[in-house]
């Protein structure tokens, strides 16, 4: 049974991360980020950005046109997915590593996202526990006893999104067939997400991924109570670290997601803990900022639409 996302379980079905490689495809100079709004990873990334002071671009990919699949895209990050990180011509991939490679490169610099060595083994274990979080499962399978907020409140569609990404995979898979690269990257994909398909229409499996969430709360708030929080520090250690991004935005989530009666009380201490994380500058202005959805997601997905019609976007 599948109780954490494919590529925590399956390495082999995802890429192995760039890190700060050179690319043809991507602009020379300055900071890049290829994101969506309301990706949990790009949320993630932006906040990162936010949190180190660093000046960036945003270049959004609009993952409801499937933009995620263009060639264009794919070739930049065979992963099929955002966020994608680009300084001065070279790009980086995958979270975990855009975080790391960022707090280590800028970090130094104004003091952020600094651990020490006696604190890097218990930030590197609570960033992982965050990132393993099937929270793609909850936020698109039913989850009995959840009040889902907007943008959330219509993600119940068993499976059915999911479905249509795979058979538009298999469709891509047959147009470049003679392409050994983009063919590679779209069987990878149509694997995750028809594994992820699968866990979202099966009742039983969405109510096991529920107690696996909640057994991971339980062990965040353990945590809260015993290590540096108490102190007036964070979840693994006295000065916010990447960590506390990973959580914040996933607790986030969460709670959009209506999750939160079932997996943590209004008066525990993930609830102090949120309220911490969610009041921090980087986070308002690299998440909730983000959450206009009538400007940062339909405005662009009209001009697109409009651009596609009249023939002045190419997604190759």
């Amino acid at each position: 049974m599948l109780l954490k996302p494919v590529y925590a379980n399956d390495r082999g079905l995802v890429d192995r991360p760039l890190t700060d490689v050179h690319s043809p495809w991507v602009p020379k100079e300055g900071v890049h980020l290829y994101h969506f709004p309301l990706s949990l990873d790009s949320q993630k990334a932006r906040v990162c950005l936010e949190e180190l002071g660093i000046l960036w671009e945003s270049r959004v990919i609009l993952l409801i046109a499937h933009q995620q699949y263009s060639p264009a895209y794919v070739r930049i990050n065979s992963r099929c997915v955002v966020p994608t990180l680009v300084i001065d011509g070279k790009v980086t991939t995958d979270t975990i590593n855009m975080l790391r490679y960022l707090a280590d490169r800028f970090g130094a610099d104004t003091d952020s996202l600094q651990t020490s060595d006696d604190e890097r083994i218990l930030v590197d274990y609570w960033v992982e526990k965050s990132a393993s979080l099937f929270i793609e499962a909850l936020t698109y399978g039913y989850v009995e006893g959840a009040q889902k907020s907007f943008p959330w409140s219509n993600t119940n569609d068993s499976g059915k999104s999911h479905l249509a990404k795979v058979n538009l995979l298999s469709k891509l898979i047959e147009k470049y067939q003679d392409d050994d690269a983009l063919k590679l990257a779209y069987e990878k994909k149509r694997a995750v997400t028809d594994a992820t398909r699968n866990a979202i229409v099966t009742p039983t499996h969405m109510s096991a991924i529920v107690e696996s969430t909640r057994d991971d709360l339980d062990e965040l708030e353990q945590q809260l109570n015993s290590g540096p929080f108490g102190a007036g520090g964070w979840v693994a250690s006295k000065d916010y670290s990447l960590a506390d991004i990973q959580w914040g935005v996933a607790l986030y989530r969460l709670q959009g997601l209506g999750l939160q009666p079932l997996l943590w009380g209004s008066d525990s201490k993930i609830s102090l803990y949120t309220g911490k994380l969610f009041a921090r500058d980087s986070f308002q202005r690299g998440v909730v900022e983000w959450l206009s959805v009538f400007r940062k997601v339909a405005m662009p997905m009209m001009r697109y639409k409009l651009s596609k019609a009249l023939g002045l976007t190419r997604d190759s």
